[in-house]
This record gives structure tokens, C-alpha cells and sequence, in this order.
């Protein structure tokens, strides 16, 4: 193993509080985030209690964002396949606030590693679906989260998010009332854990209804009959969409005749 230049080490870490304060203040002003309270507990993202803060993710930039708004006493749980990216992980191994979480198998190390951030008085942001989804609907929550609130008696505090990023334009986050996951006797059943991540899921839906100001929110149907995302769909409607940017409406409509 290649032995590490403590200098170098030094001038990451100074490279890395550089980047995060610049990446903060470009997010609060390019996209001006209005954050709405519809509870009477949390009236600010400096929470008095540590807690366990889930959103829906639908957005690469959704991460950052959550970090940029509850900045003060914050770790966030993160797929261990990005740290492990070289991409990211000269960024992401670098900073203290981040818990690998292996997404694909059984992983029990980083729900230690989160409970000792809320007993050192951090919050604990999760993303529960695991993975972006673009279609509008919620994937499933994973359990872990409630198990995490469950075992430690942290709040768990849902947030809704938009998820449109444009500059110039504001985004907005509606947070919910903090809620407690009741106990029950001895290591909770998995039918139990399913129960209170569907409420959970339900609520993030309802907040991010809020956040999108729909008036009368659609039912979210549950996680075992939500139908999966149609990636291709998505993939042909963006190729279109670039097309018909790029080309001539004649032009455009000729190529996906012949495409077909």
C-alpha cells in the first residue's frame, strides 16, 4: 500500500474546504432555494435535535443541495460504488461528513458509522430510493433508514424536493414535522420496517407535491405496485427532444421516419 505525503494530504484537505464553500455559495445563488416549513417543530435547517433527514432524489445536484441547506452538523450517506470512482473519489474520501453505503449488497457497517454521527450530534441525510428517478414517481424505500431512526430514536425528518435546477430560477424544498419511529419489543420485523418506509414514502410524496405546487397531489401507488421506470422512454424522448433543437422540423421528422 503506497504510503500517503501527510503535505499532500494537508493541502487536499485545505482544497477540499475551499470547494465546498465555493460549491455552497454557487448552489444558495444560482438556484435561490425557498424552503418551506409545514410544520411547527422545524422552523429552521439548524436543527436543535439530530436527526435522520430523508428526501426524494431526482436530481444529481439533489446531494449538494441538501448539504448546501442543512450545512451546520450534517453527514450524508453515499452509494460506496461513487466513492470508490475515481471520479469522485479523491473528493469523496476526502471528506468527513461522507458514509459509504454498498447499495448492492448486505451492508451493516455504515448504520454504525451513522449512529456514531448522531451520537456526536449530526445530522444523517439519506437518499432511501437508492438512485435518481426521472419519471416523477418514487422508487421503494429501502429500510434502512428506519432501522437506523428505529435503533438510535432520532426524528426522522422528511423533505420534499422540486428538483428543477435551473439558474436563475428558484427551487423549492418543503420540510416536514420530525417523527419519531416507534419501537416495538426486540429487533423489528422487516414487515415492520416495510410499514414505516411506505408512511415515509408517502410523506416525501406529499412534500414534493407541495414543493411542485400541485393543488390536488395524485395518489402515489405503493412501492410493490409502482411500475418500474421505462429508462429507454426517457432516453428516446431526450434524443428527440436534442433533435428537434438541432435539426429543421422537416428535417427532424424525415430522421425519425427512417429511424423507424
Amino acid at each position: 500500500m503506497k504510503k500517503k505525503n501527510p503535505l499532500f494530504e494537508l493541502f487536499m484537505k485545505f482544497v477540499m474546504v475551499v470547494v465546498i464553500y465555493t460549491v455552497r455559495v454557487y448552489l444558495l445563488v444560482a438556484y435561490r432555494p425557498k424552503i418551506e416549513y409545514v410544520g411547527e417543530t422545524v422552523k429552521s435547517p439548524r436543527l436543535k435535535t439530530p436527526s435522520v433527514i430523508i428526501a426524494n432524489h431526482t436530481s444529481m445536484i439533489d446531494p449538494l443541495m441538501m448539504l448546501a441547506i442543512f450545512f451546520h452538523k450534517k453527514s450524508i450517506v453515499v452509494a460506496k460504488d461513487q466513492v470508490e470512482d475515481p471520479h469522485f473519489s479523491w473528493a469523496l474520501t476526502r471528506v468527513k461528513c461522507v458514509i459509504p453505503c454498498d447499495r448492492f449488497n448486505l451492508d451493516t457497517e455504515w448504520a454504525l458509522l451513522a449512529k456514531r454521527e448522531l451520537e456526536k450530534g449530526n445530522n444523517v441525510i439519506i437518499f432511501p430510493e437508492g438512485k435518481c428517478r426521472y419519471d416523477g414517481l418514487l422508487n421503494e424505500f429501502k429500510t434502512g433508514f428506519a432501522f437506523l431512526a428505529r435503533s438510535t430514536g432520532a426524528p426522522v425528518l422528511s423533505v420534499g424536493l422540486e428538483g428543477v435546477y435551473k439558474i436563475g430560477r428558484r427551487t423549492r424544498v418543503v420540510v416536514g414535522e420530525p417523527e419519531k419511529i416507534e419501537r416495538v419489543k426486540g429487533i423489528p420485523s422487516s414487515k415492520h420496517l416495510a410499514e414505516r418506509s411506505e408512511y415515509f414514502r408517502q410523506k416525501v410524496w406529499t412534500l414534493k407535491q407541495k414543493a411542485l405546487g400541485v393543488a390536488e397531489p395524485p395518489v402515489l401507488p405503493v412501492a410493490a405496485e409502482t411500475p418500474s421506470e421505462q429508462i429507454p422512454t426517457l432516453v428516446a424522448m431526450r434524443t428527440k427532444e436534442q433533435s428537434s433543437k438541432c435539426c429543421p422540423p422537416g428535417q427532424a421528422g424525415d430522421d425519425n421516419r427512417g429511424n423507424a
